[in-house]
């Protein structure tokens, strides 16, 4: 049975104080940006499936401010074929077809309109065997 996943991200154009939950991110333009994570098997974005359980969509919500938009999602570690994305703007899905095991990554490119810049967010995807 398919397993859907909510994930929410936190962002703003400051760096994290160390003691906040934030993670401090360096933009295109060098500017210190921060985001947290919510939701998904962890409460911090990462998640994780069991091999065969059927496709899985991972929804991922941009909260910050409408200067902010996901503009990409990237995958490292996965094989071909497993995950895609679509969407844009403030709410993005991520499908992964869930047919092999793999310890993968997606990172959230998001781009701020007031700085003309963009910066990275980047949680774990992985699968368990059955």
């Amino acid at each position: 049975m398919p397993h859907n996943h909510v994930v929410n991200l936190q962002v703003r154009a400051q760096p994290s104080n160390g003691n906040d939950g934030y993670t401090n991110t360096t933009a295109s333009n060098n500017a210190i940006y921060s985001y947290k994570y919510s939701g998904g098997d962890d409460g911090q974005g990462d998640i994780r499936e069991t091999l065969g359980s059927g496709a899985a969509t991972i929804d991922v919500n941009l909260n910050g401010g409408s200067r902010f938009q996901i503009s990409d999602i990237s995958f490292s570690g996965a094989t071909p074929g497993q995950l895609s994305w679509s969407g844009g703007g403030d709410t993005a899905a991520i499908i992964d077809a869930n047919t092999v095991v793999e310890n993968a990554s997606y990172c959230t490119k998001v781009t701020d309109s007031n700085a003309n810049c963009y910066f990275n967010c980047d949680p774990m995807i992985g699968t368990d065997p059955p």
